[in-house]
């Protein structure tokens, strides 16, 4: 079903989750992650009911999952943000990057346990090239350093992370039913939004208004960009053409997010080019049918 229109949308979700690590790394130089994680949700939710609110009010109830919406948005959003930054404060920005690249892999293995999707040989020829790409793209082109590679702790806290996200990308396809990609997005975010302000309130931590400048056009940035409108073309692409061959598009993330940086100023590389092109080509080969 519209598998070019579908790719599209998966792009661009891979884009702006790649704006995400400048965007958070910014915040977080001011707040603490708790804040820096509910005031995304708090612009992220206000985005999508901007957008969407005409359409929202017509929601019949008997078209909601509300099983679907609190696993999405408690467990898929608000746990994998927990175990995603908790585990960023334990280990290093490479060990986190290959770690999360697993989900992918992850999802393949869950749609098939969930939902009977085939596991072909082009899914996991395209899994391995995409992961040895982005590997290459966080060594940066220096094998070398796999000498130097530790587990951590942290990586626990990651891993977890990823295996919440595969299931939250093969829930999308279980739960959305009749719901628009836009609705479902909204309500599974209010879910996690939710959470967020749940566990703020148990916690030594509190909302703070007085921040830069800076800090909110980052916060807006973060909530539009990389939360509301990457989850709904995210879920958009899932919704098309299934978990397992949407998920192969997260393998763009560090591209995308190297790109950026080559656009605020960031030298081109040899091994970005290199990688770049090996990560597309495993992508492609995924999105092939047995």
């Amino acid at each position: 079903m519209h598998p070019m229109r579908a790719e599209f949308y998966l792009i661009l979700a891979a884009i702006f989750w790649g704006l995400n690590f400048y965007y958070a790394q910014l915040m977080m130089s001011e707040s603490s992650f708790i804040e820096a994680a509910t005031w995304r949700y708090i612009f992220g939710v206000s985005t999508l009911l901007i957008i969407g609110w005409n359409s929202l009010r017509k929601i019949r109830l008997q078209d909601v999952s509300i099983k679907g919406v609190a696993l999405l948005g408690f467990i898929g959003l608000f746990a994998f943000n927990i175990f995603f930054f908790k585990g960023l404060q334990l280990t290093n920005a490479i060990n986190a990057s290959l770690i999360i690249n697993l989900n992918p892999i992850m999802t393949v293995l869950v749609a098939s346990w969930l939902i009977g999707v085939k596991i072909t040989r082009y899914h996991v020829i395209g899994a391995t090239i995409s992961i040895l790409g982005v590997a290459y793209l966080l060594f940066r082109g220096d094998w070398a350093q796999l000498q130097s590679f530790q587990f951590n702790r942290g990586d626990l806290y990651i891993f977890g992370g990823a295996m919440i996200f595969a299931l939250h990308n093969v829930w999308v396809k279980m739960f959305q039913g009749n719901l628009s990609s836009l609705n479902f997005t909204t309500l599974t975010n209010i879910g996690c939004l939710t959470g967020f302000m749940l566990f703020i309130t148990a916690q030594p931590v509190s909302l703070s208004i007085n921040h830069s400048p800076q800090y909110w056009i980052w916060s807006l940035g973060i909530g539009s960009l990389g939360t509301a409108l990457a989850y709904f073309f995210f879920n958009k692409g899932v919704s098309m053409i299934g978990p397992d061959r949407a998920s192969m598009f997260l393998n763009l993330i560090p591209l995308t997010t190297v790109l950026a940086g080559i656009v605020l100023g960031q030298p081109l590389q040899g091994y970005h080019i290199i990688s770049g092109l090996v990560i597309l080509t495993g992508v492609t080969i995924a999105q092939r049918k047995a």
